[in-house]
């Protein structure tokens, strides 16, 4: 019996910086329009969670940096679920 290979496994395993970058350009791309087009001034907990997203590049780690932009993401799009609403 043949055995099922996922692409998006085969692209990680055969050149993981590629796939990392691609998440995190995804993420930062979802973050963008939800940082933008917040009303008023962003809160502490944002800023220190995009200022560890742009530590995480600096240091050269995008695959962190990826699942900490798409948490926040997570968090932005949906504030009244932690209480993070304007």
């Amino acid at each position: 019996m043949a055995q099922v290979i996922s692409l998006d496994t085969y692209r990680e395993r055969r050149n993981p910086l590629a796939t990392a970058m691609a998440r995190l350009e995804g993420a930062v791309g979802r973050l963008d329009p939800l940082v933008h087009g917040r009303p008023g001034a962003l809160g502490p907990r944002v800023e220190r969670e995009l200022a560890a997203i742009a530590r995480e590049v600096g240091l050269g780690r995008p695959q962190e940096a990826a699942e900490r932009a798409g948490r926040l993401a997570d968090l932005l799009e949906h504030p009244a679920a932690i209480g993070w609403g304007p």
